[in-house]
């Protein structure tokens, strides 16, 4: 898949997520051999991952790119995500995107967790 390809593959993915529609989320992503991981979850199937993803309309506020790297299947954005979680928070999320066969085939996405932690009664997590 050319570079072009891979990086409106995964954009189209995020538009869909900051729209909440997780079915068309859903379609980007591999049937087989998905594998997500995050510092909260991690899923190796990708209809339970966008069964998950549904619970995050609920806070998701907005999303807004500040930067992305595409180096061949590899797309890389640092995100401005903002949720509503305490009041609404700004944070900064780096997703890194792994495509293959025109399909999204990895997801990791790395944040800071300790605000959420929190929230969910894990303490302090520093």
């Amino acid at each position: 898949m050319q570079t072009t390809q891979t990086l409106q593959l995964v954009e189209r993915y995020l538009e869909a997520i900051a729209a909440r529609d997780f079915g068309a989320a859903r379609s980007l992503l591999a049937d087989r051999g998905f594998g997500y991981t995050s510092p909260i979850a991690h899923f190796d199937d990708a209809d339970r991952f966008a069964e998950s993803m549904e619970g995050v309309g609920a806070i998701l506020h907005g999303i807004r790119t500040r930067h992305r790297f595409v180096d061949d299947d590899v797309v890389c954005h640092v995100l401005d995500v903002t949720v509503s979680l305490d009041g609404y928070q700004t944070q900064r999320v780096v997703q890194l995107a792994r495509v293959e066969a025109a399909r999204i085939i990895g997801l990791e996405v790395i944040f800071d967790a300790s605000q959420f932690h929190r929230m969910i009664g894990q303490g302090d997590t520093r």
